[in-house]
């Protein structure tokens, strides 16, 4: 039997390198991210959903998500400002030591600013020092920017699925600035579908 809990895994936290810190969230962490700025076209879908629930609801929110025994919540802190990045290992198999998929933003204001792809090697090396096998994350087949980030930093696409999204129902996807969805969209049933690329990261044995 796997000898791999969230609570031997949180008790690993926080970790750091140079100015950034990963660090399991708290309460207050939800409000300052329901607070960061909107994300520009085509990244608005990246929005977070508590941004509109009261105080009442996001502390439910918080403990509900907190309490998932298949999840752990993270934030990214750097030295001058707190709660820069979000990242959420979701779909926990505590048993085969796998992560079934990852979630990861960071603020808008430090998007592109080149530590994308180092916070993100920090949380995994973390997590197979924790004892994992592996980690899989969905992207969006159109979001290239992510998915650059993943492969820098180790991961592979192994799959793929197609998603509805209902947001896109009523938009004219004939317009030029979805010209980028277009090799991953497809027209069928009652809501366009979207393309994800599965990727995978796999822990090196050690020799």
């Amino acid at each position: 039997m796997s000898s791999l809990t969230k609570e031997k895994c949180l008790k690993e936290l926080p970790i750091r390198e140079g100015p950034f810190v990963i660090r399991a969230w708290n309460r207050d962490d939800l409000d300052i991210l329901a607070a960061w700025p909107k994300y520009p076209f085509p990244y608005e879908g990246f929005e977070f959903s508590f941004v509109s629930m009261n105080s009442a609801d996001r502390d439910q929110l918080f403990d509900k998500r907190s309490k998932k025994s298949d999840a752990i919540p993270l934030v990214v802190d750097h030295d001058d400002i707190p709660t820069i990045g979000y990242l959420s290992l979701t779909k926990i198999s505590w048993a085969e030591g796998m992560i079934g998929n990852f979630g990861y933003r960071i603020h808008p204001a430090w998007v592109n600013r080149g530590i994308g792809t180092s916070v993100l090697r920090m949380a995994i090396l973390w997590v197979f020092d924790c004892g994992f096998s592996s980690i899989r994350v969905d992207v969006a087949g159109s979001n290239r920017r992510a998915i650059r980030c993943y492969e820098k930093a180790g991961f592979s696409t192994v799959g793929e699925i197609w998603r509805k999204a209902q947001d896109l129902k009523d938009v004219d996807l004939n317009e030029t600035r979805y010209d980028f969805l277009r090799p991953h969209l497809r027209l069928e049933g009652d809501a366009p579908e979207l393309r994800f690329f599965v990727m995978e990261i796999i822990a090196k044995p050690i020799q």
